[in-house]
């Protein structure tokens, strides 16, 4: 298949600022890991040379056979000691595909929801917020909150983080101990639920226009912070008791089979295992893992496996298949210095 570079991987070549791209071949050479021949390239006005295998994601990877397999793992509550058990590979090798695999993921959904935004983004739909909990190393002593915002109709993810919550009261002897000896070393925990409810409702600003309604519980936090950043924008805020019902056909039952789903099919979360997260920022990577497969590849039901949640709100025009959404490297926009989502560049 013939192929064109879009652009200079090279990240100070002019033509990433404005410049004319001009490149011309440079012969070809064949993969040892695969036999696979990639065709090279020189780039004229950086004098640097480059290759088809620049723009893929296993750009110098030679293990390329487990990549959609550890995709896969990491959505299916699958602990990464685990996965390097069945894909047969050293543990250190799931750490770095979890980093690679989580920012393109991150980088891959944040592209498209520029391009929404350019389209001139989504309106006439509902979101949803609430927040799960969690813990990084030990429950009692560093418990995590992680807000979710999802559309209603479509189940899409538009945003989850994860945040510092403080120490559970009402600790035994033991713990308290080992909570003066985590503060001694790592100093008293905050509460970073606002700071990341925030961020998250910041979020809506990528791609919704016009009047935005939120749904969620009857939580202060979220009305203040809906009124603070969207003002006048904002149209309705139904706040609903978390103590209703939680069954099919209740207003929140989206966001609440959204929170099941995330806690079942990421390992870190599962309640009372041995997978839970040693550090929060695993945490974070491995939701942007998740919400990749659950937005852009998984049918929005078991029945409706040919429609993503992506398709339903609009964010993309196909589901994507594992392989196919594996294959090429996103290229963020702060690779070529500015924030236009034209010059984001995915080969096809």
């Amino acid at each position: 298949m013939s192929f064109t570079p879009p652009h200079c991987p090279n990240q100070k070549c002019h033509s990433n600022s404005g410049h004319p791209f001009l490149w011309r071949k440079r012969g070809s050479y064949p993969r040892k890991c695969d036999g696979r021949r990639v065709q090279r390239f020189h780039c004229i006005i950086c004098q640097k040379g480059f290759s088809t295998q620049s723009f893929r994601l296993d750009y110098r990877l030679k293990l390329l056979r487990i990549q959609s397999q550890v995709f896969k793992l990491f959505c299916s509550k699958v602990t990464q000691r685990q996965s390097a058990r069945i894909v047969e590979v050293d543990r250190k090798t799931i750490a770095h595909r979890l980093l690679l695999l989580s920012t393109h993921c991150r980088d891959f959904h944040q592209q498209q929801l520029l391009r929404v935004k350019q389209d001139g983004g989504l309106g006439n739909v509902i979101f949803q917020l609430d927040e799960m909990e969690s813990f990084e190393g030990d429950r009692r002593i560093c418990p995590v909150t992680i807000p979710v915002l999802i559309e209603r109709n479509s189940y899409f993810v538009i945003h989850a983080e994860s945040a510092d919550l403080p120490a559970r009261g009402h600790l035994t002897p033991f713990h308290k101990a080992r909570k003066i000896s985590y503060e001694t070393l790592h100093g008293k925990r905050r509460s970073g639920s606002r700071k990341a409810v925030k961020n998250t409702l910041e979020k809506l600003n990528s791609f919704a226009f016009g009047i935005i309604d939120i749904q969620s519980d009857r939580k202060r936090t979220y009305k203040s912070l809906a009124r603070q950043l969207f003002g006048d924008r904002l149209g309705m805020h139904h706040a609903i008791s978390s103590a209703d019902p939680r069954i099919p056909g209740s207003i929140l039952f989206p966001i609440n089979q959204t929170l099941a789903m995330l806690r079942d099919g990421v390992s870190r979360l599962v309640r009372r295992s041995w997978g839970n997260a040693k550090k929060r920022f695993s945490i974070d990577r491995h939701l942007w893992i998740w919400m990749a497969w659950r937005n852009y590849v998984r049918g929005i039901t078991v029945v409706n496996t040919e429609e993503t949640p992506a398709m339903v709100v609009g964010v993309s025009e196909k589901q994507w298949k594992v392989a196919d959404f594996l294959r090429w490297r996103v290229f963020p926009a702060s690779f070529f210095g500015q924030s236009n989502p034209t010059n984001w560049a995915r080969v096809r």
